[in-house]
């Protein structure tokens, strides 16, 4: 029951990145031994917005975690 709530809320979409971000994605997902697609659920892990709909991402450095071992 608990993991049918969460497939209801998950979601998946189809990202275009420009080449020099899409770059910099690759290259953090190689240092880190990741792929592309784990750094980028990390990054909206741990995403913040405010009252004024403004979204932010304090700095970190991508690594396996439990996200990131259960999109393997």
């Amino acid at each position: 029951m608990e993991r049918r709530r969460e497939e209801r809320d998950e979601l998946h979409a189809e990202l275009w990145l420009s080449a020099s971000a899409g770059r910099r994605i690759r290259t953090a997902a190689a240092r880190a031994g990741l792929t592309p697609h784990e750094v980028l659920a990390q990054l909206v892990e741990r995403a913040v917005g405010d009252d004024d709909g403004a979204v932010s991402v304090a700095p970190f450095t991508p690594g396996l975690t439990a996200v990131a071992s259960e999109e393997r």
